[in-house]
């Protein structure tokens, strides 16, 4: 009987402490599942002391808009295991936003763009122009930029009387150079054009560009141009990067100066100087150098109706030797667009002879060039070749002097581009 006693007390003890266990397995899975609330009828503040005191019970402080707030909702939600990200999705749907500061958790109402601070800001560029610096930018902001207008100006020279211009009328939407920039925008979008401007608005690179317009004569056995230039100048100066920069019409030296070549150019008299061009142009810009003259040629032939005769318009054209270049200065090259045009007017014989006909010889390329480099560029040839028979026009064919003249004439550029 004693046994038995012992026995029984043994599993009833045994019972208990699984009992507890159970007990104590069943809270800590009470204490580690997330939480989860039925609310009726609470307005937004309290809801919020309910989320932080009793769900993230960590510090918080409500701003006073949130307390004045009336509104009274009722809701159920489960929080899972990501508590804060669950809570910070719950008072976004509110309209309210949360700034921790120290530890200290800020509840606030959510500022829309529409409220957030703004202001004006009036920048004066220094070196650029505010219409491409406010192109540049503009679309980095949702601000407003009172410098752009509707339609852009497709040159850099504004248009005439464009200040003048009516109020609704197509000249007043065309944009026009300025000299101040004005942009409406929120406080931080402020600060960062104004830091952003700072590193646009530098100082524009400019070039000086010398160059030499030879006409060079020369016969078959000579060769041409180039070829003779290059036999001149191999010898005296070296080329960049060895021989296999000699292209088929170019060629680049480096570590000399354009007097140097033109000197040694000038011992040839085959080599005859025609212009001597320089410009000093900013980057992006155009310079344009032209010696000649400005000839009238027959234009378009308008007819008025009404038994009135036909009006007939007239243009000019330009002659002579052009020089027109157009750089872009870059931080380790300058690319460089060139168009040389030497030409001249004829007499026309070909049916239209009330218009003179012009004979040009132009070259246009583009290249990039560094500082003080020298480019020696050829290939614009022009052959002329006549036949002559003298002797009296009664004596047969065979007994007349016959004569045949050929003649070779070829331009060749010699640029030399510096950076200022």
């Amino acid at each position: 009987m004693r046994k038995l006693i012992l026995y029984v007390c043994a599993a009833l003890w045994l019972l208990w402490l699984y009992v507890g266990m159970l007990a104590d397995v069943r809270g800590a899975e009470l204490e580690t599942s997330p939480a989860a609330f039925d609310l009726s009828r609470v307005r937004v503040a309290e809801l919020v002391q309910v989320v932080y005191r009793d769900v993230l019970k960590r510090p918080y402080l409500i701003d006073a808009e949130v307390l004045k707030d009336d509104r009274e909702i009722s809701l159920r939600f489960q929080f899972s295991k990501h508590l804060d990200a669950d809570a910070a999705d719950l008072l976004d749907s509110l309209g309210l936003s949360v700034i921790k500061r120290n530890g200290l958790s800020v509840v606030s109402i959510k500022k829309s763009e529409a409220e957030a601070p703004s202001d004006v800001f009036v920048y004066r560029p220094r070196y650029r122009d505010a219409s491409y610096l406010a192109e540049l930018v503009g679309p980095l902001f949702k601000g407003r930029f009172t410098i752009t207008r509707t339609i852009s100006s497709a040159s850099a020279v504004p248009p005439k009387n464009a200040d003048a211009a009516p109020a609704g009328s197509a000249a007043a939407l065309i944009d026009r150079n300025s000299d101040a920039l004005v942009f409406h925008g929120q406080t931080a979008e402020v600060r960062q054009l104004e830091k952003l401007l700072t590193q646009l608005d530098d100082r524009q690179g400019e070039v000086m560009v010398r160059g030499v317009v030879y006409e060079v004569g020369s016969s078959d056995k000579d060769g041409s141009a180039f070829s003779l230039a290059l036999n001149l100048l191999g010898g005296k100066f070296s080329l960049t990067g060895g021989a296999s920069t000699v292209l088929e019409n170019s060629v680049r030296f480096k570590n000399v100066t354009i007097d140097a070549v033109a000197s040694a150019l000038s011992l040839d008299s085959r080599f005859k100087v025609v212009s001597s061009p320089s410009l000093r142009v900013r980057s992006g810009g155009s310079g344009r150098f032209s010696v000649g003259q400005e000839v009238p040629v027959l234009g378009a032939l308008t007819f008025v109706g009404n038994g009135q005769a036909p009006v007939q318009s007239v243009e000019y054209r330009s002659s002579g030797v052009i020089f027109d270049l157009q750089p872009v200065v870059r931080e380790a090259v300058v690319d460089l667009t060139v168009m040389q045009q030497v030409s001249s007017f004829v007499a026309t014989d070909t049916g239209v002879n009330g218009s003179p006909t012009l004979i040009k010889r132009e070259v246009k390329t583009a290249l990039s060039m560094a500082d003080g480099d020298i480019v020696v560029l050829g290939g614009l040839a022009e052959n002329k070749s006549s036949a002559g028979r003298n002797g009296l026009s009664f004596l047969p064919s065979f007994l007349h002097a016959k004569s045949n003249e050929s003649s070779r004439s070829e331009i060749l550029l010699i640029l030399q581009l510096t950076r200022i």
